[in-house]
């Protein structure tokens, strides 16, 4: 691999300078919640140079947490220039910005030698954008890539009451990525030119086969913090009443709909609480009247994770029918010793399963009918086990702290040096 100028090495005798491009780092949105959890939690000692969006760097300068948790992170601001990008208007055009920026950002930064000279490692962060290349190689620094990860095609039980408008976007988003995975040269030159790439199960090394097996990491971007374990308590014991609880935004592929239809087939001690907000709102609470759910399936908005987090350990069982691969909120809910029903398939929670406590998984069948069917047993299943709270939080954040998260990343920086 060419490089530009020697770079410094990772040792206690110079201090470590890691540029981490993060295309979002924001204070409002899951994946800058990632983006934050993991800056937190590295070495301190280490400087760290975060390139995001300006809109993100004006948030971060003006949050006193984030000064507090990164005192080591510099930030720079970047944007497309408005006559480049003068058709992007909030989510419209969101896929080829994102595409865009990611891969302009490196040669603006080539041309700042003096800042170049100081850096050890370029990090791209790219959590859910495998077709989108990592070109931060171009920089002459050993580089990094990931936890990359994608969401796969809703299957079509799943799309039926989608509108049509918001079925014909997936499926078009899906194979307009199937197009980059196969047949993009940026995307091909990155896989061959990045040291280490963070990816984050085998559905993302089979999209972006072949791949060099030395340089692939399986890792998640996933985490919870280990203070979250606190909320784990034992529900009141003799309540008859069996609560629910399916937080998140309220988007087509999260599956809320599933969960609705799952409710009338549960008995009617069977409560269940929606929190979020989100397009499909109007659709979700039409289901429910029309289900005759309106006493048992409650709507709530939107509320700070702290509060979350008490109202998830209080509920019996959280419900994620989501059609993600991956997905914060089940982690956090294990993370609270909160069991969660989820579908079976090959994503993240289905391989957890395996592997730690509370987590039940439901059959996707063949049909929708079926599918639903399989849901409402298995939340009946689940409700009718004993549950060890405290358990499934300590394997949770055994598993899934941020701290191992960024102590795996840093001895990938290791590495990443040692190559070079």
């Amino acid at each position: 691999m060419t490089r530009t100028s020697p770079a410094p090495s990772i040792s206690k005798a110079t201090r470590t300078c890691i540029l981490i491009a993060a295309y979002d780092a924001g204070l409002q949105t899951s994946e800058g919640h990632v983006a934050r959890s993991l800056l937190a939690r590295l070495d301190p000692d280490m400087r760290v140079i975060l390139i995001t969006r300006r809109n993100n760097v004006a948030e971060l300068k003006a949050s006193p947490d984030f000064a507090a948790a990164s005192p080591n992170v510099q930030l720079i601001g970047f944007d497309l220039p408005r006559w480049a990008a003068w058709w992007k208007k909030g989510a419209r055009g969101y896929g080829l910005y994102a595409y865009l920026w990611q891969s302009i950002w490196p040669f603006v930064l080539k041309r700042r030698r003096l800042l170049l000279r100081h850096i050890s490692i370029v990090h791209t962060l790219n959590f859910h954008n495998d077709s989108i290349p990592n070109m931060g190689w171009i920089l002459g620094r050993p580089s990094v890539w990931g936890p990359i990860n994608h969401h796969e095609i809703a299957p079509a039980w799943r799309r039926e009451i989608w509108p049509h408008q918001v079925k014909h976007l997936h499926v078009v988003k899906f194979f307009s990525r199937r197009i980059l995975w196969r047949l993009d040269p940026f995307l091909r030159l990155a896989l061959r030119r990045t040291d280490k790439i963070f990816c984050a199960g085998p559905w993302v090394t089979r999209r972006l086969a072949p791949l060099d097996e030395a340089r692939v990491i399986m890792r998640s971007q996933l985490g919870i913090a280990k203070d979250l374990a606190v909320n784990a308590q034992d529900r009141s014991a003799g309540n008859e009443t069996v609560w629910l609880i399916c937080p998140g935004r309220l988007d087509w592929i999260k599956g809320v709909d599933i969960a609705i239809e799952a409710m009338a087939l549960l008995p009617n001690n069977v409560q269940l609480e929606i929190i979020g907000d989100g397009p499909a709102e109007r659709m979700l609470r039409n289901l429910a009247e029309s289900h005759q759910l309106s006493a048992r399936v409650h709507f709530m908005p939107p509320m700070d994770r702290n509060a979350l987090f008490a109202r998830i350990a209080r509920c019996d069982l959280l419900l994620f029918p989501s059609a993600e691969v991956a997905g914060l909120i089940w982690i956090e809910a294990l993370g609270c010793g909160t069991p969660v029903i989820a579908f079976d398939g090959i994503t993240e929670i289905a391989t957890t399963a395996r592997e730690i406590p509370g987590i039940t998984l439901a059959s996707t069948g063949t049909s929708r009918k079926e599918a639903v069917l399989n849901y409402a047993n298995a939340i009946r299943s689940a409700a009718e086990k004993p549950v060890d709270h405290a358990e499934i939080a300590s394997r949770a954040v055994n598993r899934y702290s941020w701290a191992s998260l960024a102590e795996h990343v840093q001895d990938t920086y290791r590495r990443a040096v040692e190559i070079e």
